[in-house]
């Protein structure tokens, strides 16, 4: 977990650019691969670090991931561990409901526990 926590860190740590790219998330899936991503802030769309780090991941065919942090770099220069949002919390939900989430430095819960009662496409 600590590690995770320290990969996120460091993606944002080497991305870092205030307005633009302010969190950072780090995943491992089950073959033990680390994906990172940061999130990307624009005019009009923001997108989470989470989302890119799952979407580098599935781009690689590494589709089982295992746990997922997201690591916001304040302007002072410290961190905080982000719980996800709702957009992330559904992507979790859709695509990893069994993936642990980190939420806090000692807390990681079940993806498909941060949404409950979610709605599920019929397949």
């Amino acid at each position: 977990m600590k590690n995770l926590i320290q990969e996120a860190k460091n993606i944002i740590d080497k991305r870092y650019v205030q307005g633009k790219f302010g969190v950072g998330s780090a995943l491992k899936t089950k073959s033990g691969k680390i994906y990172t991503g940061t999130s990307i802030n624009s005019q009009k769309l923001d997108l989470c670090s989470e989302w890119i780090a799952i979407g580098k991941a599935f781009s690689e065919g590494d589709y089982d991931i295992e746990m997922i942090v997201a690591v916001k770099k304040h302007n002072d220069g410290n961190y905080e561990i982000y719980p996800p949002c709702g957009l992330c919390r559904e992507l979790f939900i859709t695509y990893c409901p069994e993936a642990e989430i980190i939420i806090s430095e000692t807390k990681k819960v079940k993806a498909k526990e941060l949404l409950p009662n979610a709605w599920q496409k019929k397949k």
